[in-house]
């Protein structure tokens, strides 16, 4: 995909999504389903993936239901628990005291290489235990998927806890899912089709029977289909969608719902999709060194202090750090910053350059890493396929960049050449997106150096992300900018732009994405 492409791609999607009003007592709508709940997280079908997707703030969670042989409901997706579980048992066949023995977070550590204590032991949930979860609160509604002919059961114990308007049903089984609207018209049904469907012959289908949706498999969708469900006065649906890439279109398309083993990044793609500008709350002594975000936040690095907001800038934390940290990059829940504790710049060498490590829930100290081979003061960090890579300095009259790349460990890989010609004060800010090296450089103009995976330059640009420049989810850019005023201080701000094959970058516009 070229970059003008995804540019155009994206831009477009802006349109299809806002968020819901946050108002007590309404239920999301932001057309995220958590599929077995929060399962790229943790195991599938479990209590703590139904928490993790209410708490990610999805408009539904989903799940799968067998019915025992002595009548229990339960929430599991194959008829054994050999998939899942440390052995091998029947659902249908076995008693629910029967299948408490078995550990259903099994696969999920096999698969992560979590230890028992990171994913302590799960054991198959009750139905009626996700709909107590559900009914704690009026954001989040399940979505039940009977494998099984359960319907009445599953109907019948969602009357007797009052949880009717908290519910939904999805299955393919036409003849299950026409039995709940039989027994409770009140409750939406979701009807899940094939790739190969014939979606003229499903919408008759679904006006007739009285379902609100068809959610297609994600393989099999196609902009005239969508077009056609939303002609009808249906909602569309795809399932399941893990890749980035493939959200971005659905979204462009117009998919109404979107049921994802990933809820935190769909809700995230869709939250960078929008236009918006982002400041940080507070003034700081210093000015802003770099950007770096995870799912839920934004890292900012003011020189001497370490801020932490929600997606929105909304401070949740910050601490006093040493003089002075540069740009940042977030791994596997850490926060890195490019440290120089030396002279920055100097001809001779002269500067200290460091890695400093942060825990990036708590914001606590964890390691610092030397890097001396950083001859001229540590810049900006980046990440990218297991290591990390490193910027800084340039003295005048070179004309050349230099990329320094680490293992995980901090040991020293390589260095990089970026045939870049001569930025002032070299690169300070890096990051690794959607195939391309980003640098932000100081000057008048400020410069964007845009290179390949191998540092072989693609543009050179006059735009400014030399305060930080942060790659997100669904094709765009967070670049960063601030201002210091005297006897104030200073404060911070980032913006989303999109790759432009003309200037490099080009920042959405708030009214009219373009």
């Amino acid at each position: 995909m070229n970059v003008n492409h995804l540019f155009l791609l994206v831009s477009v999607a802006v349109g299809s999504f806002a968020f819901a009003g946050d108002e007590p007592n309404r239920f999301l709508k932001n057309g995220v389903t958590a599929h077995r709940g929060n399962s790229g997280d943790f195991p599938e079908n479990t209590l703590p993936a139904f928490k993790s997707g209410i708490e990610s703030g999805v408009d539904w969670i989903e799940l799968d239901l067998f019915r025992t042989k002595d009548g229990k409901l339960v929430v599991i997706h194959d008829t054994t628990t050999k998939r899942t579980g440390d052995k091998n048992l029947n659902v249908i066949d076995s008693s629910y005291e029967e299948l408490l023995t078995v550990d259903v977070a099994t696969d999920f550590r096999n698969r992560t290489g979590k230890s028992l204590q990171q994913c302590p032991a799960e054991r198959i949930a009750l139905l009626e235990d996700v709909l107590r979860l559900i009914m704690r609160q009026e954001k989040t509604r399940l979505s039940i998927q009977p494998k099984m002919d359960c319907v009445a059961d599953a109907v019948g114990l969602v009357k007797r806890m009052n949880a009717e308007q908290s519910v939904g049903f999805n299955d393919s089984d036409l003849s299950l899912m026409s039995e709940v609207k039989r027994l409770a018209p009140e409750i939406p049904v979701f009807w899940d089709r094939g790739s190969d469907t014939d979606i003229d012959a499903d919408i008759v289908t679904a006006k007739r029977v009285g379902f609100g949706s068809l959610v297609i498999q994600e393989g099999g969708i196609t902009d005239e289909k969508i077009r056609k469900i939303k002609a009808a006065g249906l909602e569309a649906g795809a399932w399941t969608v893990n890749d980035p890439a493939r959200m971005v279109e659905l979204i462009r398309i117009g998919v109404d719902k979107i049921y994802t083993d990933h809820p935190k990044s769909l809700l995230a793609i869709k939250h960078w999709l929008q236009p918006r500008e982002i400041v940080c709350d507070g003034t700081y002594a210093h000015h802003l060194q770099g950007i770096c975000i995870d799912d839920t936040s934004i890292y900012w690095s003011f020189t001497t202090t370490l801020a932490k907001t929600d997606l929105s800038g909304k401070l949740e934390k910050q601490i006093p750090v040493a003089d002075h940290h540069g740009d940042l990059c977030f791994h596997d829940g850490k926060v890195y910053v490019a440290v120089n504790l030396g002279k920055f710049n100097d001809p001779k060498g002269k500067a200290d350059s460091w890695i400093y490590v942060y825990d990036a829930n708590s914001l606590a100290e964890i390691a610092r890493h030397e890097i001396q081979e950083v001859f001229h003061g540590a810049g900006g960090i980046g990440y990218r396929d297991g290591a990390f890579y490193v910027v800084g300095g340039l003295p005048e009259g070179i004309q050349q960049n230099y990329v320094y790349q680490y293992d995980d460990h901090f040991k020293f890989v390589k260095k990089h050449i970026v045939e870049s010609g001569h930025t002032h004060l070299g690169i300070q800010s890096a990051t690794f997106a959607h195939g391309r090296w980003w640098f932000g450089c100081y000057g008048k103009p400020a410069i964007l150096l845009v290179t390949d995976s191998d540092f072989k330059l693609l543009g050179r640009y006059p735009f400014d992300c030399s305060l930080g420049i942060q790659g997100l989810p669904g094709g765009g850019l967070l670049s960063a900018s601030g201002q210091c005023e005297k006897g104030k201080g200073c404060n911070g701000s980032a913006r989303v732009a999109m790759p432009n094959q003309s200037v490099g970058l080009k920042y959405m516009a708030a009214d009219q994405p373009d």
